[in-house]
């Protein structure tokens, strides 16, 4: 509903931000008014009179507190934005007042940023915005920051409060003019992905320079410039998030590209004498991946106003729409373009350490007597992990299901699935454990405890971090054995002449050959990458342990790993919505984590350990 600026508006306003309340009014003209809690700040953008500019306007919605109105309500305005300044410089001691506009003047001189303030003594806060602008790089755009008085905001008809209203108040205003780049000059349309790349960084700037004035000016002490972004989330995002985890939860990736003949193609190549490539069969498709697309791009993300939600939605989007590219592509040459997509290859520095494993490691080791531990009594052990998670949470729900259509382990939605005919050596039962319950299923289910469903379903490119993590526990509980890691390297090797055009039969025989490993475990790993029309996701486990190794050595911590499905550069923005309340940190750990034998262990790897210091 419209609402004019009336004095029982503007009273209405600032009791609800005396009482610690939201406040999203909607303002006349496509106006709006939305401070997200009680805030020592402001952003204000006015629509030029007779000519709205919807692009520049999309600035400010990121903020957590700010004004879109139009210049014709200036009168009304300066009432609303002196009565919600005055109530919260009481509260906070100070506040600051920052006005954005498009610049009126468009030659190449133009710096892309003007920063307008106070001529007498040039705040902190104007150098720290300044600084902050000219560290944004943004390809083919040059920037540039001028500096100029803020006297044009303090008097004339469009001034909203004078120089002796600010003072009273404690007041800082800013201007900031942006040379509109991010749009056309002659038909005034936006274009999209200027103005969305550089809406994030021009927030990040201006959270920086509030920061920096908030901290030194007012009572109000945030413990990280995120800390001053939205919380509240306008109800498009949690209707957004809910129909993207629909729509992955519609179908079962790895079981659709999965073969349910394992067995029956075995016997029939062994019958070939391992010269003609068996043929593969698969679960028979649950959804119209057409259908689901016309879904997927009906979701209208373009409600979403704060810009970190929103790239988080469109890469959601994005992987989606590749892997129902690859479903309807499965069994045909396409299946692999779309697997390089989604999943990568290997580039030639994994090739390397992959090549140097298996050099390294020649030989598979002799076991004398491989004690294989039965598959109800695995069955077992993984329940009793899942129990020791559930007395963290007790809304984990889940468990552990015997079939005869898995070959060896799979963990799908949170759930353990172990096939009928697993041969689980003894020696690496706890190791399996901590890979699929300690890390998929705990991920899973600490995404499932975050509001954003994004977390449980997985973030796009996920698979490297999880396998990384689930690998890395395997060492930490002492059950990375030499053939684990022969077996992770075989599996980037035979990708990479996957990719190369090598067939079925060729691979096999490489591993067989050139790399020692016996026909069952050659066929395995050549079904893997060969599933489907050609599956590159078997790169990730060693891609992403040595990725991870890395990360641990550049002082990157473990447990924020762990608070969902989440790729490594998703750190920043996982951080950024603990910081803003958005998400919360995560309410099961590992047992690794909490087993003080084991931390030494750990802190060795901070040192730098590499995969070859593993072996």
């Amino acid at each position: 509903m419209t609402e004019a600026i009336t004095e029982s508006f503007i009273k209405s306003v600032v009791g609800s931000l005396k009482r610690s309340r939201q406040v999203r009014r909607r303002l006349p003209d496509g106006g709006l008014l939305h401070i997200d809690r009680p805030l020592p700040f402001l952003v204000l953008f006015r629509h030029p009179a007779g000519k709205p500019d919807h692009a520049t306007a999309d600035f400010v919605k990121a903020e957590a507190a700010y004004i879109i109105a139009k210049e014709e309500q200036t009168a009304e305005l300066a009432l609303l934005v002196k009565e919600i300044a005055k109530a919260m410089s009481e509260k906070f001691g100070a506040f600051m007042i920052l006005e954005l506009f498009a610049a009126a003047d468009h030659t190449p001189e133009t710096p892309l940023f003007r920063v307008l303030g106070p001529e007498e003594a040039l705040p902190a806060t104007v150098n720290v915005l300044k600084k902050e602008l000219e560290q944004i790089q943004i390809e083919n755009l040059p920037v540039t920051v001028g500096i100029s008085s803020n006297q044009p905001l303090l008097s004339g008809p469009l001034h909203l409060l004078s120089e002796d209203e600010l003072k009273q108040m404690s007041c800082l205003m800013l201007g900031l003019a942006l040379k509109p780049v991010y749009r056309n000059l002659t038909t005034g349309d936006a274009y999209p992905l200027l103005l969305r790349t550089l809406r994030k960084h021009l927030s990040n700037a201006v959270k920086k320079a509030v920061f920096d004035f908030v901290r030194v000016q007012t009572t109000h002490h945030p413990t990280h410039f995120q800390a001053l972004g939205r919380r509240a989330v306008v109800s498009a995002v949690w209707h957004i998030d809910k129909k993207l985890a629909s729509i992955s939860d519609q179908f079962q990736f790895l079981m659709l590209v999965t073969p349910v003949n394992a067995t029956e193609a075995w016997e029939a190549f062994c019958k070939s004498k391992f010269k003609k490539a068996p043929t593969f069969h698969y679960r028979l498709m649950p959804v119209d991946t057409d259908l689901l697309k016309r879904k997927l791009y009906n979701i209208p993300l373009e409600k979403v106003e704060d810009p970190t939600l929103g790239f988080l939605f469109r890469d959601k989007r994005h992987e989606l729409d590749k892997m129902l590219t690859m479903l309807s592509d499965r069994n045909t040459p396409d299946f692999l373009y779309s697997s390089l997509q989604l999943f990568g290859g290997v580039d030639e520095q994994l090739l390397k350490v992959a090549e140097g494993i298996l050099t390294a490691l020649p030989e598979p080791e002799v076991h004398e007597d491989i004690s294989i531990i039965p598959v109800h009594e695995f069955a077992a052990l993984a329940e009793q992990e899942i129990a020791f998670l559930k007395s963290q949470n007790e809304s984990l729900s889940t468990g552990v299901e015997i079939r005869k259509d898995i070959v060896g382990l799979l963990v799908s939605r949170g759930k353990l699935y172990i096939g009928a005919e697993a041969q689980i050596p003894r020696n690496r039962a706890e190791a399996l454990i901590q890979h699929e319950v300690g890390t998929h299923i705990l991920t899973y289910f600490n995404g499932k405890a975050q509001p954003l469903q994004q977390l449980y379903v997985g973030v796009p490119g996920y698979e490297e971090l999880q396998e990384g993590l689930a690998v890395l526990s395997e060492y930490l509980v002492g059950g990375l054995n030499h053939d684990r890691l022969r077996l992770l390297a075989a599996r980037v090797v035979a990708v990479h002449h996957l990719t190369k055009g090598c067939h079925f039969t060729d691979n096999f025989h490489r591993l067989i050959e050139q790399y020692k490993f016996d026909k069952d475990t050659a066929f395995d790993i050549t079904m893997r990458v060969h599933r489907g029309g050609g599956l590159t996701k078997d790169a990730v486990y060693l891609r992403g342990l040595v990725h991870l190794l890395q990360y641990l050595k550049d002082g990157g911590e473990l447990e924020p790993l762990l608070i969902g499905k989440i790729r490594q550069d998703y750190i920043p923005i996982v951080q950024e919505l603990i910081y803003r309340k958005v998400l919360h940190t995560a309410p099961i750990k590992p047992r690794y984590l909490l087993d003080p034998a084991i931390q030494p262990k750990l802190e060795q790897l901070k040192t730098g350990l590499t995969v070859f210091n593993l072996i």
